[in-house]
């Protein structure tokens, strides 16, 4: 769930955490937090951002840059050499990039920057220990929901969705599990089931829009 977020454009990024903020605002939280963003980016270590533009190369990482407020802007280059800024504002006054591949960029730049955390080039402890993910840590979130009256665990596999739905509401009730919950889990699968064509239509745009920054690479 935190790669498919990750990987989506910022509009449809706020769409989709609108939705999860509705339907379970703890995690919305651990989402925010565990979710790498191009503004956390900007503001780790120069030494971690100089290995994350090497790996997505100077021209990815400036046409991202222009996604930045000119103050943000200005910010980001006060941690830079004066020799890389100068490299990074040639490479943005030289960008005729659109919005839309602007979005692009951003998002391969987040890509490649949590490949590096699976690769173990970056490490999760040195350069933001709050994107680490425990073991444990999405059953935890689900033992800390009791609102429902019920335990409501989340598996994010890909993007499948399964809620599994204890029964002790309905057994504390004295009534069948179903009958006191049903209202419920019908609500949940036909979120759930809106929730999973949205993954994939995500997914469908996102890769469209990184093979047509590649292609713009390759013709540059």
């Amino acid at each position: 769930m935190v790669q498919v977020i990750e990987t989506c454009n910022q509009k449809k990024r706020e769409q989709f955490m609108n939705i999860i903020v509705v339907e379970n605002p703890e995690w919305a939280d651990a989402l925010n937090q565990k979710c790498i963003s191009f503004n956390k980016i900007i503001n780790w270590k120069i030494e971690y951002i100089l290995e994350i533009v090497a790996s997505v190369n100077t021209l990815s990482f400036s046409t991202a840059l222009k996604s930045l407020s000119t103050e943000q802007l200005e910010s980001f280059f006060q941690k830079v050499s004066h020799q890389d800024r100068k490299k990074f504002e040639i490479s943005i006054q030289e960008s005729t990039a659109n919005p839309n591949e602007i979005s692009a960029s951003v998002v391969k730049v987040i890509s490649e920057t949590r490949n590096l955390f699976v690769q173990g080039s970056l490490k999760f402890d040195k350069v933001d220990p709050a994107l680490a993910i425990p073991d444990g840590y999405e059953a935890q979130l689900g033992k800390n929901e009791q609102n429902r009256g019920s335990e409501v665990a989340l598996i994010f596999d890909g993007p499948a969705l399964n809620f599994n739905l204890g029964d002790s509401a309905g057994a504390a009730s004295g009534g069948s599990p179903g009958a006191v919950v049903g209202g419920d889990v019908d609500k949940l699968q036909k979120r759930l089931t809106l929730l999973t064509k949205e993954l994939q239509n995500l997914k469908t745009e996102n890769q469209v829009m990184k093979d047509k920054l590649e292609k713009i690479k390759k013709i540059a």
